[in-house]
């Protein structure tokens, strides 16, 4: 079972200095999935487990991702929501690959992120 969103376009509300983004899932986050997430958005490379900073946030029983990142002037919405998508697909396609190993049992560390 592949981890995807439903829709590309995140819902985007701006407050001030700061956007919110908020994408939807195709399935609720479970434990599983969830782990396998959150161990892959914070991965630097399949050599280096070191926490890397993600503006990311998902909980558990939940249907969305959410992202608040900072943004200079408002005409730059579009264009930073395509660019938080592509790195949000990437993560989830490595999440992905990750929760296939965990439900076969597999060692889940030697996945390479995307």
């Amino acid at each position: 079972m592949s981890i995807a969103i439903a829709d590309e376009k995140p819902a985007i509300e701006q407050k001030g200095l700061r956007a919110n983004f908020c994408w939807t899932m195709a399935d609720p986050w479970d434990e599983r999935r969830l782990a396998a997430f959150l161990m892959t958005k914070h991965r630097r490379s399949d050599s280096d487990w070191t926490r890397r900073p993600s503006p990311f946030f998902a909980s558990l029983g939940q249907s969305t991702i959410e992202c608040s990142v900072p943004v200079a002037r408002p005409e730059a919405l579009a264009e930073l929501a395509a660019i938080l998508t592509a790195e949000l697909k990437g993560i989830l396609t490595g999440a992905t690959q990750i929760h296939a190993q965990m439900m076969a049992g597999a060692d889940w560390k030697s996945v390479s992120p995307p």
